[in-house]
């Protein structure tokens, strides 16, 4: 998946709860959980299996299901 491609076909109240989102405690809590290189290799090249792998250790943390339940609230 390219994230750019999918961030440009969101209407702009989304984008803005995204990027809400993007500043919460939950998400600092997982900021250094993975390096900048990684996260833009995983979602550039629209490697699925990196991607999955990613979203399976946030997910293992209380802040990425917390974050999780925030995004998906926020598409709703």
């Amino acid at each position: 998946m390219d994230v750019k491609n999918f961030a440009a076909g969101l209407d702009a109240g989304r984008r803005a709860k995204i990027d809400a989102l993007s500043r919460s405690e939950a998400a600092k809590a997982l900021e250094g959980m993975f390096s900048e290189a990684e996260l833009i290799k995983a979602s550039g090249s629209g490697d699925g299996e990196a991607m999955r792998g990613i979203l399976r250790r946030v997910m293992a943390t209380d802040e990425g299901k917390k974050l999780a339940q925030l995004l998906s609230d926020a598409m709703k």
